[in-house]
């Protein structure tokens, strides 16, 4: 049979491109990318972020420092923007983030190429001095589930004190921009569902019934005299037993709480508190249950969460007793009130509900939101997905400080890297050439090792694994475990030939055998790393796994077969 017909030189040849595709490697690319556009910034509707910015003002613009010529830049700007040109008006501040091209689509690591460091400072009131180590790790184990959830990043967690020993979180993360970590990070996560319920007044007294109880509610109102302009108020409040709840303020019907959300003569809107971020069981992540689609001009994106029995519950007192309207273009019948849903008491939808949920205990309500793009719609999606399944805050956290931090190795390392790469390289070449003399067998054992780190590299690159110190010990331990392998192969098969006591085939047969079982022990012993290792120990046992498998099941069959054809022994 001919070499180029086996099947396993061709799977390895395909594994090989495919992972240089996937890696994508452009040592000559220029400019910097854009990962964040300010809302303020005069080029928010001229330049989206992920564009290329190659030149301002006829100026080469190579990495993010040279960019900084021009934040304070007042006049006409000339920005050279994935092959064409803006010109815009600026003021002193262009109200963008970048950061270097890559030379690759690798995710590389804080101490290659840098990164971002947040501070964050808790909220501590209300809590006493021995619960604030208690309160800042259950920060952190609320946060690093949250980052989790939103993506494959490498992220750093710490608790920090001051010199006067205030306790704060540290995050550090590479490859992530400032404004996104903020919006990540800074936000409690405290989810809330609110549906409203008209109370009309007749004489001062109006009725409402919550699920089988009915209450009476009356309204109190006031006058209130300006002293400064001599002008007269009212001020109005709800009468509920003896207790008088103005605004924002909260009354318990049928085991619900009730916000006052507006008052006037004859009606008051108040609004039943259906779902908490403690009633979220589940976020949806799956097609089934989440998209992202086309929508008008901009992009629409829609997820389900599942609660619990408690807001199911609520929800049916709630819309028992709501009435139904005739949507008029649809023809659709819905209740006559909306569901408000708020994160961190902001608005963030607000959803019609169907008449025949009336009085149902609804547990799968719809999240929806959008993007000007698709791209910014699946990330407001994922960020709100990552929000919600990491469940609240225990305390709200404020951002005290947010910096870019530069590699702690950078491009000294990289080039020590090389260097011990290179010395790696010719040190194993003599001393395979020096055991078998032949240098063909020296050319293909490095050619599939070289192969094998390709191969580690490109499925990186498709799971958005960082690649960072311990990932690279991880491939350098993978390979030297392929270099030994092919060595046993390689004496097996030589053994084989000259013994003439088994056939090359079952000397292949025997090595591989010895293969399998030492692969076995290495993945046996990385796996409880990769489970539930974190940091360096998870990275290294991730990629040494990596090259483990894509060396026993694709570039050490290939090897035998080639040495087996060609007849190198």
């Amino acid at each position: 049979m001919s070499l180029w017909k086996e099947w396993r030189i061709w799977l390895l040849v395909f594994v090989v491109l495919g992972s240089i595709i996937a890696i994508n490697p452009n040592p000559w690319a220029k400019g910097v990318v854009v990962k964040y556009v300010e809302k303020t910034s005069p080029l928010v509707e001229d330049i989206m972020p992920g564009e290329t910015i190659t030149s301002v003002n006829e100026k080469p613009i190579e990495k993010a420092s040279d960019l900084m010529e021009f934040e304070n830049y007042t006049g006409t700007i000339r920005i050279f923007h994935n092959g064409q040109l803006t010109l815009k008006e600026v003021n002193g501040n262009l109200g963008l983030e970048v950061s270097d091209v890559g030379f690759s689509n690798l995710n590389l690591g804080m101490d290659l190429v840098g990164g971002t460091r947040v501070i964050l400072k808790p909220n501590y009131e209300n809590v006493n001095e021995s619960d604030k180590s208690l309160m800042v790790d259950r920060v952190i184990s609320t946060l690093q589930t949250r980052m989790n959830v939103y993506g494959l990043k490498e992220i750093n967690f710490q608790a920090v004190s001051d010199v006067e020993g205030n306790k704060y979180v540290q995050i550090e993360m590479a490859g992530a921009s400032k404004k996104e970590i903020d919006d990540l990070l800074s936000k409690q996560g405290k989810f809330e569902g609110y549906i409203t319920r008209i109370v009309a007044f007749e004489n001062g007294t109006g009725k409402i019934e919550i699920g089988n109880e009915s209450y009476s509610l009356g309204l109190v109102e006031r006058e209130i005299e300006n002293e400064t302009n001599n002008e007269t108020s009212f001020e109005r409040k709800i009468l509920f037993g003896k207790e008088e709840i103005g605004i924002n303020e909260t009354l318990e019907l049928n085991d619900i709480e009730f916000k006052v959300w507006n008052i006037t003569n004859n009606s008051a809107v108040i609004a039943g508190k259906t779902f908490t971020s403690e009633d979220i069981k589940y976020v949806y992540f799956d097609p089934q249950h989440s998209f992202v689609r086309k929508y008008g001009e901009g992009w629409e994106f829609s997820f389900q969460i599942l609660v619990s029995d408690e807001g199911a519950k609520r929800f049916a007192k709630i819309t028992e007793d709501i009435p139904v309207v005739i949507d008029s273009k649809t023809g659709e019948s819905y209740l006559e009130q909306s569901i408000y849903l708020f994160l961190d008491e902001i608005p963030m939808d607000s959803l019609r509900i169907s008449s025949s949920l009336a009085g149902q205990a609804y547990s799968t309500p719809q999240i929806t939101g959008g993007g000007s793009t698709e791209e910014i719609a699946t990330k407001n999606e994922r960020r709100l997905q990552s929000i919600m399944s990491s469940g609240a805050l225990p305390v709200n956290l404020e951002v005290v400080r947010t910096d870019s931090i530069s590699p702690s190795l950078g491009s000294q390392f990289m080039r020590s890297v090389l260097i011990a790469a290179l010395v790696a390289l010719i040190t194993v070449s003599l001393v395979i050439s020096f055991r078998y003399k032949n240098w063909k067998i020296m050319l293909l054992i490095i050619m599939t090792s070289i192969s094998e780190m390709l191969i580690v590299l490109g499925v990186a690159s498709v799971i958005h694994w960082t690649i960072d110190l311990a990932a690279i010990a991880g491939i350098i331990a993978s390979v030297g475990t392929g270099v030994d392998d092919q060595i046993i192969i390689t004496d097996e098969m030589k053994t084989g030939k000259e013994e003439k006591i088994f056939s090359i085939k079952e000397k292949i047969k025997r090595a591989f055998f010895i293969v399998f079982g030492a692969a076995s022990t290495v993945i046996a012993a990385m796996i409880p790393l990769g489970i539930i290792g974190i940091g360096v120990m998870r990275g290294f046992a991730i990629t040494t796994i990596i090259g483990i498998l894509g060396g026993i099941f694709i570039t050490r069959p290939a090897y035998s077969k080639i040495i087996e054809k060609l007849e190198l022994v």
